[in-house]
C-alpha cells in the first residue's frame, strides 16, 4: 500500500472533521482508529501530536467503513463488556452497556440457587452473558444455546479468551430444543424490536436474526416465559423494549407468575425477571 507522510494532529483533525456526521464524539473515535492501526495507546497520540508519521491506506479505509455508519466494534473486531474485551464481528450482536443490569440481576437470583445451579442462556450471540457469568458464578454449570452457529463460534472463541471454555456447553438450538436435564435458571436477551420498526443506520450492519423479536417484538419474550414453566425453572431473567413492560406485565399475570421489572441507566424499562412460586 502507498504510505503518505502527515503530521498526527492534522491526520487527527482531518478524520474527525470527515466523523462529524457520524457520532458524537468524532475526535475520540478518530484516535481510537489510529490508535488501532498503529497498534499504540492513544495517549501516546496526545503526546506525540506534533509527530511526523507515516501512514498507509488501509487507515483511510477503516476510516471509509466508519464514515458509512458501519459500527466501531465491527471495524475493531472488539467490544468492551463489564470491563473485559471480547471479539465481535457481523456475525453477532453487539454488546450494550444495559445488558451488564441483566447480568447483575442474573447473580443477584443465582446467589438463591445452589452454587452448582444449572444456567441456560437462550439466544447467546457473542457469548457475553454466559461468559461473564461464568466468571462471577464459577461453581455453576453453564449451558449456552443460539440457533446461529456462526454466533456460536463467536462465543467460543470468547469464553477460550478468557478461559472458560471448558466451564460452557455450547449448543446450536432453536431456544431449548436440544437442551437436556434440569434447569435452574434461565437467562436471555432476546430479539425484541417489532418487524415492521424501523432501525438506525448502525443497527442495520447487525444480524436481524439477533433484533426482530415477532411482528409485536415481544413474542419470543413471550415463549421464553412459556419454557419457564415448562421447564419448571427456578428463575428467569431477560432483558426487553423499553414499552414492553405492560404487555409482559399482562402476559406473566395471565399465567398466573409474578414479575419484578428492573431500569436501565437512563431510567427506562429495561428487564423483568421472575421466580418460581413457592
Amino acid at each position: 500500500m502507498k504510505e503518505k507522510l502527515l503530521h498526527i494532529k492534522e491526520l487527527l483533525s482531518y478524520s474527525a472533521e470527515q466523523l462529524r456526521e457520524v457520532t458524537d464524539i468524532p475526535q475520540k473515535e478518530a484516535m481510537i482508529l489510529l490508535a488501532h492501526v498503529l497498534g499504540c495507546e492513544t495517549s501516546w497520540l496526545l503526546s506525540h501530536s506534533n509527530d511526523e508519521i507515516s501512514i498507509d491506506e488501509h487507515f483511510f479505509e477503516l476510516l471509509k467503513r466508519r464514515v458509512s455508519h458501519e459500527p466501531l466494534e465491527y471495524i475493531l473486531g472488539k467490544a468492551s463488556f463489564y470491563g473485559k474485551e471480547f471479539n465481535v464481528d457481523s456475525r453477532v450482536l453487539i454488546p450494550r452497556p444495559e445488558t451488564e443490569i441483566l447480568v447483575d440481576k442474573a447473580v443477584e437470583l443465582a446467589r438463591e440457587l445452589p452454587k452448582n445451579a444449572h444456567i441456560v442462556e437462550i439466544g447467546c450471540g457473542s457469548g457475553i452473558i454466559s461468559i461473564m457469568l461464568s466468571l462471577l458464578l464459577p461453581e455453576a454449570k453453564l449451558t449456552a444455546v443460539d440457533i446461529s452457529m456462526d454466533a456460536l463460534n463467536v462465543s467460543k472463541q470468547n469464553a477460550q479468551k478468557h478461559g472458560v471454555d471448558k466451564n460452557i456447553t455450547f449448543i446450536e438450538s432453536s431456544y431449548l430444543d436440544n437442551v437436556e436435564g434440569n434447569i435452574d435458571m434461565i437467562v436471555s436477551n432476546p430479539p425484541y424490536i417489532a418487524n415492521n420498526e424501523s432501525l438506525g443506520i448502525g443497527l442495520s450492519y447487525e444480524p436481524s436474526l439477533a433484533l426482530y423479536g415477532g411482528s409485536r417484538g415481544n413474542e419470543m419474550l413471550c415463549h421464553i416465559v412459556d419454557l419457564f414453566q415448562e421447564r419448571k425453572a427456578k428463575a428467569l431473567a431477560c432483558e426487553m423494549g423499553y414499552d414492553q413492560r405492560e404487555p409482559m406485565r399482562l402476559y406473566a399475570q395471565s399465567k398466573g407468575l409474578e414479575i419484578e421489572f428492573y431500569k436501565d441507566l437512563a431510567s427506562l424499562d429495561r428487564g423483568f425477571w421472575i421466580k418460581e412460586k413457592k
